[in-house]
């Protein structure tokens, strides 16, 4: 029982002496807290920051949909053996879609798209942006939701309505902050009446920002605005991922013979699925990922480093008071444990500011960086953890070393 309470004695005689040490050695101690400060607050930003690109990149997924084929064409084709570019090829026509529904009976839904960029206006207000015509299904396809208002639907389709669905941009630029809802806007000069607008997106996985276009019927804008009798593209949702590369096949194979593609005569028309994008996108992110993780721990690393030099300055400048402490009783396991104890408090301490300022610098690089703002738990326990371990280790060697010092020598160095 007494050998208990000595014990404890001793334990809280020591902890008082690292105190006062560390407190009579302040700017080697704020500088060992700012080294393990600066290592974890690297480390947890950086890895938050991926975390934020990688589940930017999930949330763009899910609304793109893994079961999707664009069948669009091609901006030039190859005539008497030479490139003609800048062409828009208008042989994706009606006739084509219906073929491809009657083709390949699996398709679930499907949206024809026409699209130029023209020219709108709502009071004193007007911008260029990109119109779009659709059919309903393109928005459930898309997994688009509304902000406000209501979708334009087939009878809107059969009577080509002047009615329009905005994206939240280009909301933003022509009616600032009230509501676009029931109000009119001229499409080059045509008016409209908007009936709803799109819930903000951000740049999708192909870079394009569709939260500035205008989305009208796709017959109101082949008949009233456009007059065309061609589609740029055709948007086609297979029941599951697994059909998408059959369909593919079908779909190129169906299109080449009624386009009469050749060796001689190129295809005219593009068949995509968003799976190879997916990949892509998917790799890009894993890559980014195995690179954080590598500065993640390179950080650590040069933390732990400047704390060992800070703790080995910090034995060769007290070799005395090492000296004297041996000659009064103390023993090398004291020396050991008190020089272990100060790095390690001075550790946690800047562990925990670097928690709190990783978290601080997420917010900020995420709004930077344009993603969403995520704290990633898990990986910010093991920063914590291998912050620790490796401050211990390394603090352990100047430790190792005052032990090992011959208190006679310690006491004749100047």
């Amino acid at each position: 029982m007494g050998g208990t309470v000595r014990r404890g004695r001793n334990w809280r005689a020591l902890l008082a002496g690292a105190a006062q040490r560390l407190w009579r050695f302040r700017l080697r101690s704020v500088l060992a807290i700012a080294c393990a400060a600066l290592g974890v607050a690297g480390a947890i930003t950086a890895v938050n920051y991926a975390s934020g690109g990688r589940a930017q990149i999930l949330e763009q997924i899910r609304r793109l949909g893994t079961n999707l084929v664009v069948v669009s064409a091609e901006q030039s084709r190859a005539i008497a053996g030479r490139e003609r570019t800048g062409d828009i090829v208008t042989t994706l026509v009606e006739a084509d879609y219906v073929a491809i529904r009657r083709e390949l009976p699996a398709v679930r839904r499907t949206s024809a798209m026409l699209w130029q960029d023209l020219r709108l206006k709502a009071g004193y207000l007007s911008k260029v942006s990109r119109v779009v015509g659709v059919e309903p299904d393109y928005f459930p396809m898309k997994a688009w939701t509304l902000a406000g208002g209501t979708w334009f639907d087939a009878t809107d389709l059969r009577r080509s309505a002047r009615v329009a669905v905005i994206g939240a941009k280009a909301s933003r630029d022509l009616f600032n902050d009230r509501s676009p809802v029931g109000e009119r806007i001229f499409i080059n000069r045509i008016p409209f009446e908007v009936i709803g607008v799109l819930g903000e997106r951000g740049p999708g996985l192909d870079g394009t920002d569709e939260d500035g276009h205008v989305f009208i019927p796709l017959t109101t804008a082949m008949r009233r605005v456009l007059n065309r009798d061609y589609y740029h593209a055709l948007l086609l949702e297979l029941p599951s991922p697994e059909q998408v590369e059959p369909a593919v096949g079908g779909l190129r194979e169906l299109l080449r013979v009624r386009h009469r593609s050749s060796a001689k005569r190129p295809d005219d028309f593009r068949v995509q699925s968003q799976s190879d994008l997916v990949k892509n996108q998917l790799a890009a992110a894993d890559r980014l990922a195995f690179l954080v993780r590598w500065i993640a721990a390179s950080a650590l690393l040069v933390a732990g480093l400047g704390m060992l030099a800070i703790a080995w300055i910090g034995v060769r400048d007290r070799t005395r008071e090492i000296g004297t402490r041996r000659a009064l009783g103390a023993t090398a396991g004291d020396i050991f444990v008190q020089f272990t104890a100060e790095a390690l408090a001075l550790a946690a301490i800047g562990v925990a500011a670097g928690v709190l300022a990783g978290m601080a610098a997420s917010r900020f690089a995420a709004a930077a960086g344009g993603v969403p703002a995520l704290f990633d738990g898990p990986n910010a326990a093991l920063a914590v953890s291998v912050a620790l371990l490796l401050n211990l280790a390394f603090a352990s060697v100047p430790a190792v070393r005052a032990a090992r010092l011959d208190p006679i020598v310690a006491l004749r160095t100047e």
